[in-house]
C-alpha cells in the first residue's frame, strides 16, 4: 500500500466521520437531555421501563424487518455505478420495508398480552406493547430510507434527517415527562420514531432516479432475494441477539427489580452508545466502501488497517477522558444516585477498545456476504454475553457488569481474529497493533490511577493521550497534500 493511497484513503475516512458525526453531536445532545430528564423526573424505573419497551422494539423489528437494514447497504452500495438497476434496487427495498413494516405491526399488537406477562407477570402492559407497534413501524420504513442514503453515500441527509427527528422527538417529549411521569414513556418512543420517520421522508433520495421506478410484483421479489439471502443470517443472528438481550434484562428485573434494569441500562448506555457514536459516524461510509472492495484482499487489507487506527486514534484519548470525569459525566447525565455505575462503566469503557479492533474487522464478514459465518460468530458471541453478565453479576453485583463487558469484548474479538486472519488471510498493519497496545496501556493506568485516588496521574495521561493522537492526526492528513 502506498503511501499516497493511506493518505487519501484517511482524508476520506475523516471526512466521513466529520460530515456525520459533526452533526450527530446534536443529535447526542439531544439523548443526553431525554435520558437526564428521564433520570430526573421518572427516576431508575422510568429508565428501566424505557430499556424494556425499546428492547421489545428492538427484538420484534430485527426478527421481522429480515436483515434488510444492513444487507440492502451491500446491494445498493454495488450498483452506485448502474442508475437503472440502482433504482430498481431503491424501488424494491421501499416496497419491501413497507411489508415488512406491517408483519412487525401484527406480531407485537397479537403477542402484545405475552410481551406484558413475560417481562411483568402481568398483563397491564398490554396496550402499552400494542401502541409500541406504531414505533416498530415508523422504524422500519425509516431504515429503508436510511439504507438508501447510505448506500448512495447521502451522508448529510442521512445525519440531518437522525438530528432534526432527534430534536423535534425532544421537544415533544419535555412536556410528556413533567406532567406524566412514567406514563409518557410510551408517548416519547412514539415521539421520537416518528419524528425521525417525517424527516427521513422529507429528505429521502429523490436525485438519483429512484422516484418513479415501476416494478412488477415478480420483479420486486427477485430484486429482493439478492438482499434477501444476507438478510436471512444477519436476521437469525439479530433473533439470537435480541432475544438473548430481552431475557437477560427480563431476568435482571425478576432477580432484582426494575431500579436494577435501570442502573444497568444507563451505564450500558454511556459505555456502548455514547462512546459507540464514534465507530457509527465512521460506520455510515466503512461499510458501503468495504462492500465494493470485497473481492480485493489488499485493498481490504489497506480499508481495515486504515479504519482500525483512525477509530483507535480518536477513541483512545475520549477512553481516558471518560475514566478521568466519570462522576461528572454521571451527575450531568443522570443523578446522583446513579453513581452505583461508577466501578461498571470505568472498567467497561476500556472494553472499548476490543469492539474497535473486532468492529472494524467483523465488517469485512458482511461486504464479502458471508451470511452464515457471521451468523456463527455472532451467535457464540451472544451466549458468551449470556454467561458472562449472569455470572458477573452474582460474583461482583453491579461491578461486575463492567468487567463482564471487557471480557465480552476480549472473547469476540478473538472469534473474529480467527476469522479475520485463519479464513480470510487478511492482516493488520504494524501500525495497528502499536496503536492496540498504546489504547489498553494507557487506558488501563488512567483507571488505575483513579481507582488510587490519583486525579493529577489520570490527568497527566489524558493529556499525553491527546498530543499523540493529535500530532498522529495532524500528521496523518498533512501528509501528500
Amino acid at each position: 500500500m502506498t503511501n499516497d493511497n493511506s493518505s487519501n484513503l484517511s482524508r476520506t475516512i475523516v471526512k466521513a466521520m466529520g460530515v456525520f458525526g459533526s452533526i450527530q453531536i446534536f443529535n447526542i445532545l439531544c439523548a443526553i437531555v431525554r435520558t437526564k430528564l428521564i433520570a430526573l423526573w421518572i427516576g431508575p424505573t422510568g429508565m428501566g421501563l424505557f430499556a424494556i419497551f425499546n428492547s421489545a422494539i428492538e427484538m420484534v423489528g430485527n426478527i421481522t424487518n429480515l436483515g434488510v437494514r444492513t444487507s440492502s447497504i451491500r446491494s445498493i452500495s454495488l450498483e452506485t455505478n448502474n442508475p437503472s438497476k440502482l433504482s430498481r434496487v431503491c424501488t424494491a427495498l421501499r416496497r419491501w420495508s413497507a411489508v415488512l413494516g406491517l408483519v412487525g405491526v401484527a406480531v407485537l399488537v397479537f403477542g402484545a398480552p405475552l410481551f406484558s406477562q413475560w417481562t411483568f407477570g402481568n398483563d397491564s402492559y398490554t396496550h402499552a406493547y400494542i401502541f409500541l407497534a406504531i414505533a416498530l413501524l415508523a422504524n422500519t420504513l425509516t431504515n429503508g430510507e436510511h439504507a438508501i442514503m447510505q448506500g448512495t453515500a447521502m451522508l448529510k441527509k442521512l445525519a440531518k434527517s437522525s438530528l432534526y427527528g432527534a430534536f423535534l422527538g425532544l421537544i415533544l417529549s419535555i412536556p410528556l415527562f413533567y406532567y406524566l411521569g412514567e406514563q409518557s414513556i410510551i408517548p416519547s418512543i412514539l415521539c421520537y420514531s416518528l419524528s425521525i420517520l417525517f424527516f427521513s421522508y422529507m429528505m429521502r433520495n429523490k436525485d438519483v432516479g429512484m422516484q418513479g421506478e415501476k416494478l412488477s410484483l415478480k420483479d420486486t421479489l427477485n430484486i429482493g432475494k439478492d438482499f434477501l439471502k444476507l438478510g436471512f443470517y444477519i436476521t437469525l443472528t439479530d433473533v439470537v441477539t435480541q432475544s438473548t438481550n430481552y431475557i437477560f434484562i427480563t431476568y435482571l428485573n425478576n432477580v432484582a427489580d426494575t431500579a436494577t434494569v435501570g442502573y444497568y441500562q444507563a451505564g450500558y448506555t454511556l459505555i456502548a452508545k455514547y462512546t459507540g457514536l464514534i465507530l457509527s459516524a465512521l460506520c455510515v461510509e466503512y461499510f458501503p466502501r468495504l462492500s465494493k472492495v470485497a473481492h480485493s484482499n489488499i485493498k481490504l487489507n489497506l480499508f481495515v488497517s486504515q479504519e482500525l487506527n483512525i477509530a483507535l486514534m480518536v477513541l483512545t484519548p475520549v477512553i481516558v477522558a471518560f475514566i478521568l470525569f466519570r462522576r461528572l459525566i454521571i451527575s450531568i447525565l443522570y443523578t446522583d444516585d446513579f453513581f452505583v455505575i461508577e466501578t461498571f462503566i470505568s472498567v467497561g469503557i476500556i472494553g472499548m477498545i476490543f469492539r474497535a479492533v473486532s468492529w472494524c474487522m467483523a465488517y469485512v464478514i458482511l461486504a464479502k456476504g458471508k451470511g452464515k459465518l457471521f451468523f456463527i460468530t455472532e451467535t457464540i458471541d451472544i451466549f458468551i454475553f449470556l454467561a458472562l453478565y449472569i455470572s458477573a453479576y452474582h460474583l461482583w453485583g453491579m461491578d461486575g457488569f463492567g468487567y463482564a463487558f471487557f471480557a465480552w469484548y476480549f472473547c469476540y474479538t478473538l472469534i473474529v481474529v480467527y476469522v479475520y486472519f485463519g479464513i480470510f488471510k487478511l492482516r493488520l498493519a504494524k501500525s495497528c497493533y502499536q496503536w492496540i497496545v498504546w489504547a489498553l496501556v494507557t487506558s488501563i493506568s488512567a483507571f488505575l490511577f483513579m481507582q488510587n485516588g490519583s486525579y493529577v496521574g489520570a490527568a497527566i495521561i489524558l493529556v499525553i493521550t491527546s498530543v499523540v493522537s493529535s500530532h498522529r492526526f495532524i500528521k496523518m492528513m498533512r501528509r501528500h497534500k
